[in-house]
């Protein structure tokens, strides 16, 4: 059969669009794996400094919903009050934000960056199992393989960078509190896959989330009488200015790869986060790093090579 040339061009396009789109939702997910890793790094230096958990969390979320708001105006575009959106974005907000958030708060200042990163880490072996066990998404074998090789990515580095005594003194109550991270991420993540209300997008969602958590928090705040302490967060500036940018283009990515990629493909970004906590923790808080780790991260590209989305069931 001949070919013309307009399908020759044709066909050229087709296969040269799909590169851009493998190569975007890569792209995605290496940022998203980078923005985890900042907010934690600076959630880490915020405790550290003495800016209590009550502080942190409040004041990041109103900074959060401020940001989300000032680009909802400039965009002109505000998230709809239908009762399904509305519910999508208290759900959300609360089991994929604000509880993790506040896991974090509470265990950084107690956990080698990197062990952290670790615990979270099995958030992806979650996510596929009861995405699969539950009917939500159906990977693809070269997914579990995917999720497999990036598990053990994320134990050699904690294997290397564990050999030192950063884990001494460490309570367990601090490890079981920081597993209670991924359950939440793992069942939020396969929510937002399965339950995105129509006609939204992800700076809608994400402003919704910070205005409805901005209001809560601040309520609280003034019940409890927390929001006198408020001036500590001046202990360090930067790390909270910090905070509420990571978490902005976090979750903001966040969504936009759960809804179009599905959670499977998502959650790989945690083994991404695990390369640059390992690099972030070694110039900022003198973590063990090694060559090992990075030969580790070697293996994450052939993990993110094999992640090429599922599919839906």
């Amino acid at each position: 059969m001949r070919l013309s040339a307009r399908s020759i061009f044709r066909e050229l396009y087709r296969a040269s669009a799909k590169d851009w789109t493998d190569l975007l939702k890569i792209a995605l997910l290496i940022l998203l794996g980078f923005l985890w890793s900042g907010r934690l790094a600076a959630i880490k230096a915020a405790g550290l400094s003495g800016v209590p958990v009550h502080v942190v969390v409040p004041v990041s979320v109103l900074g959060i919903a401020i940001v989300f708001s000032a680009l909802s105006a400039f965009r002109d575009s505000w998230p709809p009050l239908r009762r399904d959106a509305v519910t999508f974005y208290g759900l959300t907000g609360l089991f994929g934000f604000v509880l993790p958030f506040i896991l974090e708060s509470l265990a950084a200042p107690h956990l080698a960056l990197f062990v952290l990163l670790v615990i979270i880490s099995t958030m992806p072996i979650m996510t596929v199992l009861a995405g699969a066990v539950l009917g939500i998404e159906r990977p693809q074998p070269r997914q579990y393989a995917a999720i497999g090789l990036g598990f053990c990515v994320a134990l050699l580095i904690a294997w290397d960078t564990t050999q030192s005594a950063a884990l001494s003194g460490t309570s367990w109550l601090w490890v079981l509190i920081a597993l209670c991270i991924p359950v939440f991420y793992a069942g939020n993540s396969l929510f937002v896959a399965s339950r995105w209300p129509k006609g939204v997008d992800a700076l809608q969602v994400a402003c919704a989330q910070g205005l409805l958590l901005s209001i809560a928090v601040l309520a609280g705040s003034i019940v409890t009488g927390a929001v006198d302490d408020w001036p500590l967060a001046t202990r360090n500036l930067p790390a909270m200015l910090g905070i509420v940018l990571f978490e902005t283009g976090a979750l903001l990515v966040y969504l936009k790869i759960t809804r179009d990629y599905g959670a499977t493909f998502m959650s790989i970004a945690n083994y991404i986060a695990m390369v640059f906590a390992a690099l972030i923790g070694h110039v900022l808080f003198d973590d063990r790093l090694t060559w090992l780790s990075m030969a580790a991260a070697g293996l994450l590209v052939v993990s993110l090579s094999l992640n090429r989305g599922g599919r839906r069931a």
